[in-house]
């Protein structure tokens, strides 16, 4: 017997099984219900160089970033701004074939139609770049420390890592 993992039967569920359609100057555009993976792609290049901006970003002196250091990073790459905008027409064009987005771009979409339809679609689309390279490490509080809850050391914690605790019915679990 072998064991099948069918992942068309989840697409097949979709909320929206025949694409999500969009308005905009009196126009309709049909987009994938699923964000084909290659169309992010284009965030990925090495002329946008994201994942520098980003490390940058992480990287920061004392782990935050403030306003004036994102625009630090911007101006140490003067051709981001171009190079983003680029990535994300070509996101679109992925996204609604050559056709469809001739089409759309005819219609003229400002700057602001292009932020709220990319949030609206990262939103059905469940992309969320944020959650996609957070940061592994804890981050520090600048707030009160909490009240300790039990004592800085226990008999039955092992000295060393791999070493029998003092009393082993004490960790022993209830399962």
């Amino acid at each position: 017997m072998s064991f099948v993992i069918d992942l068309d039967a989840e697409r097949r569920e979709v909320q929206y099984p025949h694409g999500i359609t969009v308005l905009l100057g009196g126009e309709q555009f049909l987009f994938p219900a699923e964000i084909p993976a290659d169309c992010l792609d284009p965030l990925f290049s090495p002329e946008l160089d994201l994942m520098g901006v980003l490390a940058d970003i992480v990287n920061a002196e004392d782990g935050s970033t403030t306003t004036g250091e994102l625009v630090e990073v911007i101006f140490r790459r003067p051709k981001l701004p171009a190079a983003f905008y680029g990535a994300l027409k070509d996101i679109y064009k992925g996204l609604l074939g050559e056709e469809g987005f001739t089409e759309f771009t005819a219609i003229r979409p400002s700057i602001g139609d292009y932020v709220r339809l990319t949030k609206a679609l990262a939103s059905v689309y469940g992309v969320d770049l944020g959650k996609l390279f957070k940061s592994d490490g804890s981050s520090e509080s600048g707030g009160q420390m909490s009240k300790q809850t039990s004592p800085a050391t226990t008999s039955s914690t092992p000295a060393e890592s791999g070493s029998v605790p003092d009393n082993p019915a004490s960790s022993a679990s209830a399962d």
